[in-house]
């Protein structure tokens, strides 16, 4: 019996160690009201916890296990406001964030080496005079969507596929010249995610010290590689199986056959439900020559009524799927998918033959497959 409870003690004990906090920040941001929430969680991950402010600044703690740094979004009060969110770079250690308000504005962070490392990376991104002008146009960009105002972001296209080639060309320099830092993993991650190949992404990585792919940004590449080379062109589709709007479960296999759109979306993405229309339209066009659509939705817990609702506003007369877990969705996970609407087209014997086809180029594609109408 004594070994018994001091094998529980030890367990105990080395249970609350693990659970120590190991990460502390400390904000000083002029300004700040007394008791608004901070909330703080991981970039694209769920929301991590929150914190009331002190006059002037707020402080947390948390514990990060080894292997499992990450960037986490800052955000004081709700909604996405100027000056409300920033982001930072959190592992073992302090961070300080000082500023004079309103907000993050103009904030600065210091502490950690990964926490310079990123004010490094953003200075130098940020202040090339090739994009002085960038916040104005990004700004500008923001309204015209907000107001869906197509004209106007076309006239600004030009400017902000420039101003991303600048950015893109900034980002894989800087990576290229910190290869033991953890924040070109994010860099990678994030930033460069669709603007390098895969290949070119896979050769930087093999370069990036192992110290510095200790983190969740360097195993998130990692899995869009591995994915990759299981979903290139010609390749056989992974399987999956996940319930219809009634409960009943369907496989990506009992489609085999047939050419199928593999439809990721959401009823809360806005892209998604302004692309719906095409998918609408390339479905009545070519299912009378054995095609068809499968939809999985990121629809979020406790969603289901808005998944349906959106089904049926937006006339989605095909099967759909889902698991209602968000960004979380299993097969959204298994495939890689970190952005909305994104698809795949499968063959009738089960091989990806396009991805992600949208507008005109999904006409286009099924047109050259499956003949005009």
């Amino acid at each position: 019996m004594k070994r018994i409870l001091i094998i529980i003690i030890v367990a105990l004990s080395l249970k609350a160690t693990a659970q120590k906090p190991n990460v502390f920040v400390n904000a000083n941001i002029k300004g700040i009201k007394f008791g608004d929430w901070v909330y703080y969680r991981t970039l694209g991950g769920e929301m991590k916890d929150s914190v009331k402010t002190v006059q002037n600044g707020f402080r947390f703690k948390l514990n990060i296990p080894a292997g499992e740094g990450n960037i986490y979004l800052l955000q004081i009060g709700k909604g996405y406001q100027d000056n409300n969110t920033s982001l930072v770079y959190l592992d073992k250690g302090t961070v300080n964030i000082k500023g004079k308000g309103p907000g993050f504005k103009d904030a600065k962070l210091s502490g950690t080496s990964s926490v310079k490392d990123w004010n490094t990376y953003n200075d130098f991104t940020q202040k090339d005079p090739r994009v002085n002008d960038a916040d104005s146009f990004y700004k500008k960009a923001n309204e015209l969507y907000s107001k869906h105002d197509s004209l106007g972001l076309k006239a600004l296209e030009p400017k902000l596929n420039y101003l991303d080639s600048v950015k893109t060309e900034l980002s894989k320099q800087w990576v290229n010249e910190h290869l033991n830092s953890p924040i070109s993993a994010f860099v990678l991650s994030f930033v460069l995610k669709y603007k390098l190949k895969m290949e070119e992404t896979e050769a930087i990585m093999n370069k990036i010290s192992a110290s510095a792919k200790n983190n969740i940004p360097a195993k998130k590449v990692l899995h869009s590689i591995e994915v990759d080379k299981l979903t290139g062109m010609g390749r056989t589709a992974m399987d999956f199986t996940q319930t219809d709007t009634l409960g009943k479960p369907v496989s990506l296999k009992d489609f085999r056959g047939k050419y199928v759109l593999v439809d990721f979306w959401a009823s809360w993405c806005v892209p998604c439900r302004g692309e719906n229309p095409n998918v609408v339209k390339a479905f009545a066009s070519y299912k009378s020559k054995n095609f068809t659509v499968l939809g999985v939705s990121l629809d979020n817990p406790g969603k289901k009524d808005a998944w349906l609702k959106a089904i049926h506003d937006d006339g989605l007369t095909w099967t759909h799927v889902s698991d209602l877990k968000g960004w979380s969705n299993a097969v959204a996970k298994q495939y890689d998918i970190n952005s909305i609407p994104s698809n795949l087209l499968i063959d009738p014997e089960g091989k990806i033959v396009a991805k992600d086809l949208h507008g005109e180029e999904l006409e286009k594609k099924l047109s050259e497959l499956l003949g005009s109408n």
